[in-house]
């Protein structure tokens, strides 16, 4: 699909251009993950073209192989790119094919959702997001995007039809024409002959003709008094001059009752509540290095182990963070993004297998449903590596959620200041 450094994507050009031959699971395995973590590492970053190429190559690479390697996440994430690109369409063929890999996959019912709210379908939107409400009944984004989907399906509702039956009987309706004849100028006796008979009723007609003149001429009007001014000429009525003396300029006498309160938590010099921002990026990181120790949850009895995961460091933290003072009110506004190492102890003093959640966009705008990619080097080669991918890589597993509600935390704490 892609060759050559000289195409825009050539710092991507190792893995586009990467080939797997038949049989090397392994090679497939690191390839695919590969892929998806510098396609979401783009998106993240808005470089929709990218992504796009990214998960296309993905879906290439596993096209006709065995389903473990999750076509339907990459269906699913290239319609988020494309429809980000303003591509609806296609946004919505590969929504359509994540729903048919994965009936139960319910972002697969949100993308669509959202591809189909671009091509203003609102009702088959809202069809697709009752479905994703079904898998997921506690999901706010699916909430809210039912809440602006019905607002936008009312207004198309509500929008008064073309006026065709107007513009069809303007149409089809006769036009007129008219003839103009010319006339001949009247001869000088005949001229003469006129003007002595007209002359003696010349004034009696002059007032009228003045009055025609008036009347005919655009920008002028006639007041009540009878006399002509300009169309502009304003002369306020008693009525309108009460109204203006009513709402005249007052001297304020006392300076305090109109002092302009400032918000809570900006400085004491903001008595205007102009824009300020306070920078809370160390805090924030030094926060987050700490924020996750001491979790640990034990496995579920569906993995068939008994084991206990558990948080470790946090690494590679980056971002920032600050709190903003904007008209009048308080944004507590974060980007972050970091690396958690995560380790499964198995009982009776088992083996102990590693690994780590990437965490790439942990931001204020999330809407507080944080993606996370799951690295487990011994996925494959053992079953409790295979158990611990399962801990990290299911939002829905008790461990993420136990990490999930840090998370909150966090962000109480940040709204504390």
């Amino acid at each position: 699909m892609f060759s050559g450094d000289a195409l825009p994507f050539h710092r991507h050009s190792d893995v586009l251009n990467a080939a797997v031959s038949a049989g090397d699971d392994e090679s497939l395995v690191r390839l695919v993950e590969e892929l998806k973590r510098r396609g979401n590492a783009a998106f993240a970053q808005k470089s929709f073209a990218e992504a796009d190429a990214l998960y296309s190559k993905a879906l290439d690479v596993t096209s006709g192989r065995d389903p473990v390697h999750n076509q339907h996440v990459f269906f699913a994430n290239r319609s988020a790119t494309r429809a980000a690109m303003g591509q609806a369409q296609r946004a919505l063929e590969d929504a359509d094919a994540c729903v048919r890999l994965a009936p139960a996959y319910a972002k697969g019912h949100f993308r669509k959702a959202q591809a189909l709210s671009k091509l203003a379908r609102f009702r088959d939107a809202l069809a697709a997001l009752a479905e994703a409400q079904v898998l997921e009944p506690g999901n706010k984004s699916v909430t809210s995007l039912i809440a602006q989907t019905t607002a936008l399906a009312q207004q198309q509702k509500d929008a008064p039809a073309a006026p065709v039956a107007a513009a069809a009987a303007s149409a089809t309706s006769p036009k007129k024409v008219t003839r103009v004849e010319a006339v001949q100028p009247p001869s000088a006796s005949a001229a003469a002959a006129s003007s002595s008979s007209s002359s003696s009723t010349t004034n009696a007609a002059e007032l009228d003709d003045d009055e025609k003149i008036v009347g005919a001429v655009r920008g002028y009007k006639k007041l009540a008094d009878g006399r002509v001014t300009t169309f502009f000429n304003n002369e306020l009525s008693e009525e309108a001059k009460q109204l203006i003396g009513d709402i005249a300029p007052k001297k304020v006498a006392d300076g305090s009752a109109v002092q302009i309160k400032s918000v809570d938590g900006g400085s004491a010099w903001n008595v205007g509540n102009t824009f300020e921002e306070r920078d809370m990026t160390a805090w924030a990181k030094t926060r987050v290095e700490t924020l996750f120790a001491g979790v640990t949850v034990p496995l579920p009895a569906s993995a068939g182990l008994a084991g206990v995961v558990a948080a470790g460091a946090v690494r590679d933290v980056t971002g920032d963070a600050s709190i903003a003072v904007v008209r009048g009110a308080k944004r507590y506004i974060f980007d972050l993004a970091f690396t958690l190492e995560c380790a499964l102890e198995l009982g009776d003093g088992g083996d102990r297998v590693t690994g780590e959640l990437r965490f790439l966009d942990v931001s204020s705008d999330s809407g507080g449903e944080v993606e996370a990619d799951a690295v487990v080097p011994s996925r494959y080669q053992s079953a409790a590596g295979k158990a611990l991918h399962a801990a990290l890589a299911a939002a829905a597993s008790p461990f993420r959620a136990a990490l999930q509600s840090r998370l909150a935390a966090f962000v109480t704490e940040y709204h504390a200041f």
